[in-house]
């Protein structure tokens, strides 16, 4: 029979437990920190440590604390669940690991032909704008949708435009904000037309609504072009097909980057690449459930 006296304990003291974890922590952030100096040098070194010390890489190398701490004190299952936390971190926020999901879902860029042109309208889905503080409308983080719609009007692409949204929360939705912002470019107000919708799905159905029976002012001849983000393009053609709607798609705003020099730096994580790596997955899922 063995003596309970005689069994060594394998957990250690809460205190030496967490000085291990921190331990460890800091010396994982030393490593990138260094090894992006030794990689990329000193001003990229002082980025990848502002990195560590943003919100995401703080849960990122607290959570590698806990995990070790908890593991040291003999608490498997709470070693366990940060173990989880870091891995989701690690993963999610990882710039490869994002620009791969965001390119499975983005659409490849299109051009319109020369037959395709003038185009009788330009469909620009709302999300390019984003209101101040003023109430003064500026691009937001898809404004390439208004960028690129403008460009379209100006090299004489397109015989009109419509902007499409509507926000729950402001009277100075997407498509007002829009035909301002156009407005401000000089283009032709009695060119710039609106549909409501507070999504993709509401904005489809009130096109179909508005196609069905235009404005005497619209134009009546040529193919319509659809502008959105790249990651939302796909989704955005499913549900105009769904309403018996024909657009030219013309994705513009991607998030997938150019090829880079990799460096240390780019395995810590970061908000901007979870930001990706969620639009991603959203497209996913919703192409899962049907929409």
């Amino acid at each position: 029979m063995t003596d309970p006296k005689s069994k060594v304990s394998v957990s250690q003291s809460p205190l030496r437990a967490s000085a291990a974890g921190f331990a460890f922590g800091g010396l994982l952030n030393l490593v990138f920190a260094l090894g992006t100096w030794g990689y990329n040098g000193a001003e990229m070194a002082a980025g990848c440590a502002t990195d560590l010390v943003m919100p995401v890489g703080l849960i990122w190398t607290f959570s590698l604390i806990a995990m070790i701490t908890f593991y040291g004190c003999g608490n498997r299952r709470s070693a366990i669940a940060m173990a989880g936390l870091f891995s989701l971190v690690t993963l999610t926020g990882n710039g490869s690991v994002a620009s791969m999901m965001i390119g499975s879902v983005e659409m490849p860029r299109n051009s319109l032909s020369a037959t395709d042109v003038p185009l009788r309208s330009l469909v620009v889905l709302g999300g390019a704008i984003s209101i101040a503080y003023d109430d003064v409308p500026e691009l937001g983080r898809a404004g390439q949708r208004m960028f690129s719609t403008a460009e379209y009007w100006f090299s004489d692409q397109t015989q009109s435009i419509i902007c499409t949204g509507t926000s729950p929360v402001s009277e100075l939705g997407p498509s007002k904000a829009g035909r301002m912002m156009l407005e401000s470019l000089k283009i032709p107000s009695a060119a710039i037309f609106e549909v409501p919708g507070h999504n993709t799905t509401q904005e489809m159905e009130n096109l179909a609504v508005f196609f069905h029976s235009p404005p005497e002012d619209f134009p009546s001849k040529g193919k319509i072009g659809l502008v959105t983000s790249a990651f939302h393009m796909r989704r955005a053609m499913r549900l105009a097909e769904a309403q018996g709607l024909d657009f030219i798609p013309l994705p513009c705003g991607y998030d997938s980057p150019a090829s880079y020099e990799w460096t240390p730096r780019a395995l810590v994580p970061k908000a901007d690449a979870m930001g990706v790596f969620s639009r991603a997955l959203k497209e996913r899922l919703a192409k899962i459930v049907g929409r």
